[in-house]
């Protein structure tokens, strides 16, 4: 054979093979999205989305913007293009989150077909956690469900322990014997060390030298912590610790699960790593558990949320330095809202975060228009029950099938027992579910909705029709609670330390109003019942008095 036949047969050979494997990239990253979900249609920058394949990437986008919806797709998507089994992980943080997920995922054909061709774990990740260290040995570990409900009683039965701890510490020898400068303020009391040693934790701080060097970013200035007083902390962190393992037989923590899957990785076997992992509202996740999720991706882990919606503590740590390399067009942003009205989001983007960039209002794309949201004054709570029964009434005869959901701070009360007076007159009318039992009682199906009954931080990533929010006041938004306890742990108010952490309760309060805000798909209504209008939220004087209609109060008074 001569070598110019050489040459050609290898060229044709060449061609041929970069042909194939042209037909077979299309193939793999062309993906059929239509009516794969009852009722959704992908809009261009999701479709983008959907087909862009990366090793690493997160999806940002604002509330309403179908960011959870297209993290679903890129699950179907490799569900359906893997040819072998793969094993995939679809993780959030919040229950109520998760089962929504599964009940919208359910609704399509595509994935119940393809479900059983792979090892699929939906989870929250202390659900995925709990697995894993059962299947290597730690056989003992219980099962942390991270609902409000349940971290508030956590943090209540830690707080005391702790307490015992400072009291039997204090009085030690050991501690009489201290520098001056190292022991501890009147001020640094259990709440105080135990949400030093949950961050401590969240951010994988637990040795000696990493906890004294770091800076602490994204904690409070009061009470204020010295550099020699550290060692204490360590001191306490160290009897905790101890306490936790001798007294309650190993009793962990919600922020042990991660780190206890760090030390321990090397024990779990490689084929129960995971090919596949997606994470929604990745925001709600700390440090280490972010860095467990990418230590156990074999292929490719995609990541969606919106730092407007974090509602809990912050880092020092970047995306970088936990593993995830997603800068550039890894990173992608949804801009079109697909859930909510102009008028909801032009109220709801009124606030504006200090530890985010602020969007501009022009940039946004709205799908739909609708009624202005309504601020409601009562000036006690009857006149707001009969206001709020007459209105589900109506919703519900005028437009049968809508979800409604009220949402409210009696977030304290419920954990005691106690029964507020709406949610007893709200009982007596209609059928009234919580978002603990949205997986076993809701149906997206079904003719006839309950009304939701729920507390501002579980409704996140959950929408309904109409929303009504209780409670705008000033003991309430922000919480009252937490500004007295930012007092209690300060030792001076009106200082530049007490203003910074003002200003971050003021900050995360916002976050907690904005996520109810943006539940709303057609109307949103705030209200409140107090003996006098003026103790209406602070936070009203940050919405354009056009951007709402008020009812019951003079609107002027607060936009002078």
């Amino acid at each position: 054979m001569s070598s110019t036949g050489t040459l050609a047969e290898a060229s044709e050979n060449a061609a041929d093979f970069f042909l194939r494997s042209a037909k077979a990239w299309q193939n793999y990253h062309y993906f059929d999205t239509s009516g794969l979900l009852p009722g959704i249609v992908l809009s261009e920058e999701q479709e983008a989305v959907v087909r862009q394949s990366e090793a690493q990437m997160l999806i940002n986008g604002s509330a309403g913007s179908g960011k959870s919806i297209t993290l679903l797709y890129k699950m179907l998507k490799v569900m359906e293009k893997e040819t072998g089994p793969q094993r995939i992980l679809y993780l959030t943080f919040n229950r109520t989150l998760l089962d929504d997920a599964k009940k919208r995922a359910e609704l399509s054909p595509v994935f119940m077909d393809l479900k059983d061709n792979h090892i699929l774990h939906m989870d929250t990740f202390h659900y995925m956690a709990f697995r894993l260290l059962k299947q290597i040995g730690f056989l003992d570990v219980k099962y942390f469900d991270a609902s409000l409900r349940n971290i508030k009683r956590q943090e209540n039965t830690l707080r005391s322990r702790i307490e015992r701890i400072l009291e039997m510490y204090k009085s030690s020898a050991e501690y009489q014997w201290l520098p001056q400068q190292e022991r501890f303020f009147e001020t640094q009391n259990a709440a105080f060390f135990l949400e030093e040693i949950f961050w401590m934790k969240a951010n994988g701080l637990v040795s000696k030298n990493e906890y004294l060097e770091v800076e602490r970013t994204g904690r409070s200035n009061n009470p204020r912590l010295t550099k020699a007083q550290r060692n204490t902390v360590l001191t306490i962190f160290e009897l905790y610790q101890q306490v936790m393992r001798d007294k309650y037989h190993d009793d962990l923590d919600m922020e042990d699960y991660a780190l206890l899957l760090l030390q321990n990785l090397d024990q779990v076997p490689f084929e129960m790593y995971y090919d596949y992992v997606f994470v929604d509202e990745v925001q709600d996740l700390q440090p280490m558990q972010i860095k467990v999720l990418v230590k156990l991706t074999k292929k490719s882990i995609i990541l969606s949320g919106d730092p407007k919606q974090r509602i809990y503590k912050r880092s020092p740590h970047s995306y970088a330095n936990l593993g995830l390399q997603i800068q550039g067009r890894r990173t992608r942003n949804l801009t079109k809202n697909f859930r909510s009205t102009k008028q909801i989001m032009s109220l709801a983007n009124s606030f504006k975060f200090e530890d985010v960039e602020n969007e501009r209002e022009d940039g946004r794309n709205f799908v739909r228009e609708g009624d202005k949201p309504e601020i409601r004054y009562y000036q006690t709570d009857n006149a707001l029950c009969n206001y709020l029964v007459q209105s589900i009434k109506e919703i519900m005869q005028q437009k049968p099938g809508s979800t409604v959901a009220v949402i409210h701070r009696y977030e304290e009360d419920l954990l005691r027992g106690i029964n507020p007076p709406v949610k007893k007159v709200l009982e007596r009318h209609f059928f009234l579910i919580t978002t603990e039992q949205y997986g076993r009682r809701f149906d997206h199906s079904a003719d006839k909705k309950p009304v939701f009954f729920t507390d501002a931080y579980s409704v996140k990533g959950l929408e309904f029709d109409f929303v009504f929010i209780l409670h705008f006041d000033r003991f309430h938004y922000p919480n009252l609670s937490r500004i007295k306890e930012l007092s209690q742990r300060s030792d001076k108010r009106n200082t530049e330390s007490y203003d910074k952490d003002y200003d971050a309760i003021l900050n995360d309060e916002k976050k907690i109003l904005y996520v109810a805000i943006t539940r709303a798909k057609n109307k949103v209504v705030l209200l409140w019942a107090t003996s006098r209008e003026m103790q209406v939220s602070p936070f009203i004087r940050d919405f354009a008095p056009k951007d709402y209609i008020d009812k019951g109060f003079d609107n002027t008074v607060f936009h002078r």
